[in-house]
């Protein structure tokens, strides 16, 4: 989850680097990490499906394989249309087996009580990723973005043979027993999906990657303009990594303690507190707004992964979760690949970063009714007798 759903994360500190040496405009630039959640999302349910009734040892180390070789593919691109295809097709195929469904149908076949904090945990890595921001940057400003390029893949190589160790062969959850068997299910992968609560689970999963990355892709362009220098602004967006690691933790925690909707409740508020802080910047870039949109903006920005592996108890079993998990993947990878390219395109668009703001506070409003909608329709009350 760090190195490979990380890597759009870590991407804007990649961002000048590549304007620089392609000369595209910004959307075509940004488009990289469009591509890659793209990738995630046609691969989400399949992964899932593999993931339940496959192998996920050999699932994980084909994705990490993957990812390595289109980004030492893209370190050698001439071209910005070459680069593109070989990150598209790599880092996609990647991000697609090793991302979040693939990893949310592992942690459910093995935790239940802590099932939100043990995917927090885990989750919190890609998120994390914001912190490799200063390294990356170190190696872009001595040796060039090539050579990064090539170091984070030779990285990835190297953790092949430790998830090859680490992952099962088999889901236990696919066998009768186990903690996260359930014995036969008494509901269906159609009947979850013909539910008010799966989509309106759809729609309030699918926006937190589209305002995030819409309020975070241009981070180093933006705060560079506002008189930061590339370091402040890379050092800024690694507080943010550790920050947001650390909320993926705490927001399953909360989850698990007190529920997940009055987690995702209040990573919500936060959000839009955060968005605000950034909005304010336009009017008057001072420090105590710039520390608010770090602190509220990144803390809950990974968060949401973690409380629906805790939400999607109220509509799937564990013995759906890779499934049902991979098709709700689709609308969070679809909403992470546009966040990305309509970064850049508002921003070619209009020249201003307001408009881009402004958008991802509407989408972030949208994903609070959305999880209004999911709350009411999955309560006790609402949900109909399973036989």
């Amino acid at each position: 989850m760090l190195l490979v759903a990380g890597i759009t994360n870590t991407f804007p500190v990649f961002l000048p680097a590549l304007l620089a040496e392609f000369g595209g405009s910004r959307a075509a630039t940004a488009s990289t990490a469009s591509l890659l959640w793209l990738g995630g999302a046609m691969l989400s349910p399949i992964a899932g499906y593999l993931v339940a009734r496959g192998n996920p040892r050999l699932l994980v180390s084909i994705g990490l394989a993957a990812v390595a070789l289109g980004m030492t593919l893209g370190s050698l691109a001439p071209s910005l249309p070459l680069f593109l295809t070989a990150m598209g097709l790599g880092g996609g195929i990647g991000l697609g087996l090793t991302g979040m469904t693939t990893h949310a149908a592992l942690i459910a076949d093995a935790y239940v009580r802590r099932r939100g904090l043990a995917t927090g945990i885990a989750f919190g890595g890609s998120m994390a990723a914001y912190a490799l921001a200063p390294p990356a940057q170190w190696l872009i400003t001595h040796w060039g973005w090539r050579v990064a390029f090539c170091c984070y893949a030779a990285t990835i190589v190297a953790l092949i043979p430790w998830a090859w160790r680490a992952h099962p062969t088999r889901l236990v959850s696919t066998r009768s027993g186990g903690p996260g068997g359930s014995g036969p299910s008494t509901v269906t992968i159609p009947e979850i999906v013909r539910s008010v609560g799966f989509w309106s689970l759809l729609v309030m999963f699918t926006t937190p990657p589209l305002f995030g990355y819409l309020a975070t892709t241009q981070h180093t362009l933006y705060f560079t303009a506002r008189g930061f220098t590339a370091g402040q602004a890379s050092v800024l967006l690694a507080i943010g990594g550790v920050l947001a690691g650390c909320g993926r933790a705490l927001a399953g925690l909360v989850a698990d303690r007190f529920g997940g909707p009055a987690a995702g409740f209040l990573s919500f508020s936060c959000s839009l507190l955060g968005m605000l802080c950034l909005i304010g910047m336009e009017r008057r870039p001072i420090w105590i707004l710039t520390a608010g949109y770090v602190f509220f903006l990144f803390l809950p920005l990974g968060s949401r992964a973690s409380i629906v592996s805790v939400l999607l108890g109220r509509l799937a079993p564990p013995v759906h979760y890779g499934v049902i998990f991979g098709l709700l993947g689709i609308g969070n990878n679809l909403g992470a690949a546009t966040g990305p390219w309509l970064s850049g395109l508002l921003f070619d668009r209009t020249g201003s970063y307001l408009v881009i703001y402004l958008c991802a506070f509407a989408i972030a409003l949208t994903g609070l009714a959305s999880l209004t909608v999911f709350c009411l329709a999955t309560r006790p009350s609402a949900l109909p007798p399973r036989a």
